[in-house]
C-alpha cells in the first residue's frame, strides 16, 4: 500500500512539468509560419503539388534548407498534408513536442532498469520540460530540427546500448537527416564501439556514416562557415567561453540583462559540470585502455568500481556516454562556428534543449557512478536545482511567450492583408516571395490564416473619435519613424489584453503591436514593466495620408481613438 501510494505521488510529481509544457504548446501555438519556416513547409508543399515524377518529389525531400536537410520534418508535414490536404503549423509544433515526449520515454526506459530509487528520476522532467527553449517547441522549423534530432540520437544510443546494432544504424541515419547536428551521432556511436573493442561493427558503422554524411553534404554550399574560421583565429577565447556557455545555458536566468551579465553563470556552471564529465569520461575509458594497450590507471576513489561489472550498468553507462559525446561534439562545433554572430547565440532560446539534456546526462552519469549515500545527496541537490530552473523559466519566459503569440497574430493579419509581417522587411524581395507564396497557399486551400485578429481590425475600422487623455497614449514623429507610447499599459498574460497602434486609410489598415516596456529595476528575474511602445517606420507602409490611432484591448473590451492625421512620404 505504501509503495503504491509512493508511486502515485511520484507519477503526479512527474506529471506537473510535462502537462504544463504541453499546455503551453496547445495554448500559445499559432498556426503561422515565421521567418525561416517558409522554405521547408509552404514552399516545399507548393513544389510537391507541382512536381510530376517520383524522382522529383524525392529530390524535394532531400533538398537543403540553409545548411540542413530536414527530411524528417518534411515527411511529417507531408503526412499531415496527405491526410488533410492542408498545412497546419500548430500540428508541426505538436508533432515536435511528441518527439520530446519520446525522448523522455527513452531516458525513463533506460533509467528504470537500474537499481535506483524511482524518485531519483524526478529532476529529469523538470529539466527537460522547462520553458527556456520555447523558440524550439513554438517555432516550426526549430521544432522539426532540434526535437527530432535529439530523439533519434537518443534512440540510436539506446538501441546501440542494447546491442541492437542494425536498428541503431537506422536511427542514426534518421538523426543525420533531421538536421546537420545529427551527423555527430556517428561520432558518439563510434566511441561506444571503440570502447567495446567491437571493430567489426565499428567498420560497418564508419562505412554507413561516410555514406550518409557524404550524401548529406553533396552539393551543399559552405554557408559562410569560412568566415567563422577567420573569426575563430582572431578571437579564440570566445570559442572557449562559448563552449562552456552553451553547455551551461540553462543557468541563463536573466534574459533581459546585457550579454556579459547573462553569460557569467552559464560559463561558470558549464565549466563546473565539465569537471565531473571529464572524470567520468576518463573512468569510462579505463577498461578499454587496460584491455587494448595494457595501460592501468588509477580510478577516482568516489567512483563505484562495481558499476562496470554488471551488464545493465554497462548498458546504462554506454547509453549516457553516447548522448554525452553527441552533446560535446555539438557544443564544440557551435563554439567554433557561431560566436561571429554574437556571443548571445551561445545562450539563445532555440539552442537550450541541448544544455537541458547536458545537465540531465551529467546528473544521471553521477548517479550511475557513485554509491547509495552519494546518490541521495546528489538527488537532493539536483531536485532543488531542477525545480528552481523550471520555476524561474515559467516566471521569466511565460510573459515573453504570451507577447510573442500576440505579435504573431497581428503580423499574420498584416501578412494576409498588407503583404508583409512574418519576418521579412516590407517591400523587400524576400517579402514579395513570401506574399506570393502565401497567397498561392491560401488560394489552393492548403493554408488558412488564423482569424483571431480580424475582430481587432473590425473594431479599428469603427473608431472615429480622438484619443482621450485618460488613455495615457502619446505619439512623436522622429524623422522617418512615428513612435506611439502607452504609459498605462499593464503586463497581462490574458490573450484578450493588449495595445495596438494602427495606420488607417479608407479600408486599408496596418496594425502594429506595442511592445511591453523592459523592466529596469532591481529584480534580476523580472522582464517587463508597466507601459508599452512601438516605433513604426514609414518604410513599412505605402506612401499617403493616414489616420494614426491606438486601440487598447482588456479582456476583449475595446477602447481607443485617433491620435492625428499624418502624411507618410
Amino acid at each position: 500500500m505504501e509503495l503504491e501510494r509512493n508511486n502515485k505521488i511520484f507519477g503526479l510529481a512527474m506529471f506537473i512539468p510535462v502537462m504544463l509544457w504541453v499546455f503551453v504548446i496547445l495554448s500559445y501555438s499559432v498556426n503561422v509560419p515565421w521567418f525561416d519556416d517558409f522554405d521547408p513547409f509552404p514552399d516545399f508543399l507548393r513544389n510537391w503539388t507541382e512536381a510530376g515524377a517520383a524522382g522529383e518529389k524525392i529530390s524535394l525531400l532531400f533538398q537543403p534548407n540553409n545548411e540542413h536537410r530536414m527530411v524528417i520534418g518534411k515527411l511529417i508535414t507531408l503526412l499531415y498534408f496527405q491526410l488533410t490536404g492542408t498545412l497546419n503549423i500548430t500540428f508541426i509544433h505538436i508533432a515536435g513536442g511528441c518527439f520530446t515526449l519520446g525522448t523522455l520515454a527513452l531516458i525513463w526506459s533506460a533509467f528504470r532498469k537500474q537499481n535506483f530509487n524511482v524518485w531519483y528520476f524526478l529532476p529529469v522532467p523538470f529539466l527537460l520540460f522547462q520553458l527556456q527553449y520555447h523558440l524550439v517547441f513554438l517555432w516550426a522549423i526549430c521544432s522539426m530540427q532540434h526535437q527530432t534530432v535529439v530523439f533519434f540520437v537518443i534512440l540510436s544510443m539506446f538501441l546501440l546500448s542494447r546491442h541492437r546494432f542494425v536498428w541503431s544504424v537506422a536511427a542514426a541515419v534518421c538523426a543525420t537527416f533531421a538536421m546537420s547536428s545529427g551527423i555527430f551521432v556517428w561520432v558518439a556511436g563510434a566511441v561506444i564501439l571503440i570502447l567495446r573493442s567491437n571493430y567489426r561493427q565499428l567498420i560497418i558503422w564508419i562505412l554507413v556514416a561516410a555514406t550518409a554524411i557524404g550524401f548529406y553534404f553533396a552539393g551543399m554550399s559552405p554557408q559562410g562557415n569560412e568566415a567563422s574560421i577567420a573569426f575563430l583565429i582572431k578571437n579564440p577565447h570566445l570559442s572557449v567561453l562559448g563552449f562552456f556557455a552553451f553547455l551551461g545555458g540553462l543557468f541563463d536566468l536573466f534574459p533581459e540583462k546585457d550579454i556579459v551579465t547573462r553569460s557569467v553563470m552559464p560559463v561558470i556552471m558549464g565549466f563546473v559540470a565539465m569537471i565531473w564529465v571529464s572524470i567520468w569520461l576518463y573512468t569510462a575509458s579505463l577498461p578499454w585502455l587496460k584491455r587494448t594497450w595494457g595501460i592501468t590507471l588509477k580510478r577516482p576513489g568516489f567512483v563505484n568500481p562495481s558499476d562496470r561489472q554488471r551488464s545493465e550498468k554497462e548498458s546504462f553507462q554506454e547509453f549516457l556516454l553516447g548522448i554525452m559525446i553527441f552533446l560535446l561534439a555539438n557544443a564544440l562545433i557551435i563554439g567554433l562556428l557561431r560566436p561571429r554572430f554574437g556571443f548571445f547565440v551561445m545562450i539563445v532560446s532555440n539552442y537550450k534543449l541541448y544544455p537541458a539534456l547536458f545537465l540531465i546526462v551529467t546528473y544521471l552519469s553521477f548517479l550511475s557512478s557513485t554509491n547509495a549515500a552519494v546518490q541521495n545527496k546528489v538527488f537532493r541537490s539536483a531536485a532543488v536545482i531542477s525545480v528552481l530552473i523550471w520555476g524561474i523559466s515559467i516566471y521569466t519566459y511565460l510573459p515573453a511567450i504570451n507577447e510573442r503569440r500576440k505579435f504573431l497574430m497581428i503580423n499574420a493579419y498584416n501578412q494576409e492583408h498588407n503583404g508583409f509581417g512574418l519576418g521579412h522587411v516590407p517591400f523587400s524581395t524576400s517579402a514579395k516571395y513570401v506574399d506570393k507564396l502565401m497567397k498561392e497557399m491560401v488560394g489552393a486551400g492548403i493554408y488558412r490564416y488564423p482569424s483571431e485578429s480580424e475582430w481587432l481590425a473590425l473594431e479599428i475600422k469603427k473608431i472615429d473619435k480622438p484619443v482621450t487623455s485618460e488613455l495615457g497614449v502619446k505619439y512623436k514623429i522622429e524623422g522617418s519613424t512615428v513612435r506611439v507610447e502607452d504609459t498605462n499599459a499593464p503586463l497581462s498574460l490574458n490573450k484578450g489584453t493588449g495595445q495596438y497602434a494602427f495606420l488607417r486609410r479608407g479600408s486599408k489598415v496596418y496594425v502594429f503591436k506595442l511592445t511591453q516596456r523592459s523592466y529596469t529595476g532591481r529584480n534580476p528575474l523580472k522582464q517587463y514593466d508597466k507601459g508599452s511602445f512601438v516605433e513604426i517606420p514609414f518604410s513599412s507602409v505605402e506612401p499617403g495620408a493616414y489616420q494614426l490611432g491606438i486601440i487598447k484591448v482588456e479582456n476583449y473590451v475595446f477602447t481607443g481613438g485617433i491620435l492625428n492625421n499624418i502624411e507618410v512620404p
